[in-house]
């Protein structure tokens, strides 16, 4: 079946291209926490037992999570552009609702193949601020970014708060800044994306999507995204270097020159600490400002992943854990037992007897991409065609 090409904007096919880029990489990340087998061992950010490639390969994938994050915030602005602020409203409370939901139920299954295991992840994260982003439109646009930048900046100053196990203090605080798993009359709940820092990426990239409204001056655009970027990337040095303010851990010198460069570099992710989201948003913004306003093509692969990113992403996970389900049936495991394994709880199970080498990992997700590509392709042109179906804005 054939699809038409994307008739897109200029102004949106440089966020597209970026967000595919972010989902093109985010792949490798999912393929090798799925099916790398050292992955049950140790950190790959490690700098004593993990090699050059393997820490390259986790930490390149850091970029994915906050460009994804912001670029929905961007995109909630241009939305704005089109609808009234009811609508618009009316949307990021549904739309975050339908995440929650996602992330909850379909992509924990995705995870755990399992009814008792409910992951509170990325999704979750995005949805959440975007019920609270529906609330915020009210306020003078301007205050929205400033707020983000208030959060980012700040919030790791609330570090040190900590409650009681188990009470509902500390159930509360682990779904706004403490990572946690959360055992629940038979449920476990694992919050791995606390919500705070995100909100703070998301209203940042409500700002960034000022800059690119129909109207906004091209190089006045670029010259604040290259400013913004080397800024943040600079502020990173300043802080991480001084060990004053930004990353709960400070880092300290290794045994050698390279070991030194990956504890510097290996900053906190969840939650995303000040100096994770200056070292992975500043050189985005880099890029962002090279590509802006370059004539790129709607048609470019890129593009086609970054305009169905919710396709893209419950259908890569799910195939990617059924390739584990065939590698472990291979590697002798009972089917059963792999349609039942749950890769968040149950990693002590299979250690030392699971999964494939990195170069295996690289090439399962050159494959698996792929062959998102035609489907994403299908998928994109079919929403296009079908924009009086609004129901498809929300897949």
């Amino acid at each position: 079946m054939t699809t038409t090409a994307i008739p897109a904007s200029p102004r949106n096919v440089s966020i597209d291209l970026l967000r595919g880029l972010v989902m093109f990489i985010m792949a490798l990340d999912h393929v090798r926490d799925l099916l790398h087998a050292d992955v049950l061992f140790f950190n790959p950010l490690d700098e004593t037992k993990t090699t050059v490639l393997l820490y390259a390969t986790r930490w390149i994938t850091h970029f994915c999570a906050p460009t994804f994050v912001m670029l929905a915030g961007a995109s909630a602005y241009l939305m704005g552009t089109r609808r009234t602020k009811p609508a618009l409203s009316r949307f990021l409370l549904t739309r975050g609702l339908w995440l929650v939901f996602v992330d909850m139920v379909i992509m924990s299954f995705g995870w755990s193949f399992s009814p008792n295991t409910m992951l509170f992840g990325v999704l979750s994260a995005i949805g959440v601020s975007m019920m609270i982003l529906a609330l915020l439109i009210y306020l003078p646009e301007r205050l929205l970014p400033a707020l983000g930048l208030i959060i980012v900046l700040g919030h790791n100053a609330l570090d040190g708060i900590r409650f009681a196990p188990g009470s509902v203090a500390q159930v509360l605080w682990s779904f706004v800044n403490v990572p946690n798993m959360l055992p629940t009359n038979g449920f476990i709940i694992f919050i791995g994306y606390p919500v705070l820092a995100w909100l703070g990426v998301l209203l940042c990239g409500y700002g960034l999507g000022m800059l690119f409204r129909p109207g906004y001056d091209p190089q006045k655009r670029k010259r604040l995204l290259r400013a913004i970027g080397l800024a943040a990337v600079l502020l990173f040095l300043i802080l991480r270097y001084s060990n004053v303010y930004g990353n709960p851990a400070p880092w300290k010198p290794g045994a050698n020159a390279l070991q030194t460069l990956m504890i510097f570099f290996n900053v906190q992710k969840y939650p995303p600490s000040l100096l994770f989201t200056l070292i992975t948003l500043g050189p985005v913004l880099l890029l962002l400002s090279f590509i802006a306003d370059k004539p790129l093509r709607p048609t470019n692969p890129l593009v086609y992943f970054g305009r169905v990113p919710f396709f893209y992403y419950v259908l890569h996970f799910h195939i990617i854990h059924i390739i584990g389900i065939i590698i472990g049936v291979a590697m002798g495991h009972p089917l059963r037992f792999m349609l039942t394994y749950n890769f968040i709880t149950d990693t002590a199970k299979l250690k030392g007897h699971y999964g494939v080498s990195l170069a295996a990992v690289y090439v399962i997700w050159l494959l698996l991409v792929a062959a998102m590509y035609p489907l994403c392709k299908w998928y994109a042109g079919y929403k296009q065609r079908h924009q009086d179906w609004r129901w498809l804005s929300y897949l």
